[in-house]
């Protein structure tokens, strides 16, 4: 391993913690630092990526993962309404540190001794924290009601988020998007900020919601109800 630069290190980190998720049936591609799989239906693509600084060193190799769901319908039909709330029908982003119980955007250092406790760490968070969620989405059903009812909270540790909103809309209509709208609204204690953007909204005012601006316009102009 000291032989090796630190990008040659990150690389063979990503096909190592790959191994047991390409036997699941995930193709790699950019020498292992994406995983993709295919939901059943076709429409979905899970996505485990992995990620490094350009300021590595021989003592410190960052490695970071995420995880994301697309869906390809939901792009196109968001497309067609030229639809800037989301991007290319993504469903769902999360760090793997957000969704289990680091609960931080975690960074981990692969150089040295640190390598194999690295790995086995980030392998063994997306098995039990990852998967699970990307099996809940092989039902869209089953999909839809739990976000309807629960947000975008997957386990204990996740936080909610807004970002399958189009996704609800399409698929589970309007009285599942605007549970899963209100369920946020009250995780994440911003009703008075909603209120007071869509006030905005209806004046052709620009919110000012953060990262919810694209949503909350979303859910604006689909009617959404702030309860």
């Amino acid at each position: 391993m000291n032989l090796m630069t630190p990008r040659e290190i990150f690389i063979q980190a990503c096909n190592d913690i790959a191994v047991p998720f390409i036997e699941m049936g995930f193709k790699p591609s950019r020498k292992g630092q994406s995983l993709k799989m295919i939901s059943e239906d076709k429409d979905l693509t899970f996505e485990i990526s992995f990620h490094s600084s350009h300021h590595n060193t021989s003592g410190n190799v960052s490695i970071y993962s995420m995880i994301s769901i697309q869906s390809r319908s939901l792009g196109k039909w968001m497309s067609e309404q030229h639809d800037g709330s989301g991007v290319e029908g993504l469903v769902y982003i999360s760090h793997v540190g957000h969704i289990s119980p680091i609960n931080d955007y975690k960074v981990w250092n692969l150089a040295g001794l640190s390598y194999e406790t690295t790995v086995r760490c980030i392998t063994d968070i997306l098995k039990e924290y990852a998967l699970p969620i990307f099996h809940l989405f092989e039902s869209v059903k089953n999909s839809i009601a739990y976000i309807s009812e629960n947000g975008c909270c997957f386990n204990e540790y996740t936080k909610d988020s807004l970002t399958a909103l189009p996704y609800v809309l399409l698929y589970g209509g309007c009285d599942a998007a605007k549970k899963y709208f209100n369920v946020y609204v009250g995780h994440c204690k911003v009703r008075n900020r909603f209120l007071a953007a869509y006030s905005k909204l209806a004046k052709n005012e620009a919110p000012d919601c953060g990262i919810d601006n694209r949503l909350v316009s979303f859910a604006y102009r689909h009617n959404l109800i702030i309860e």
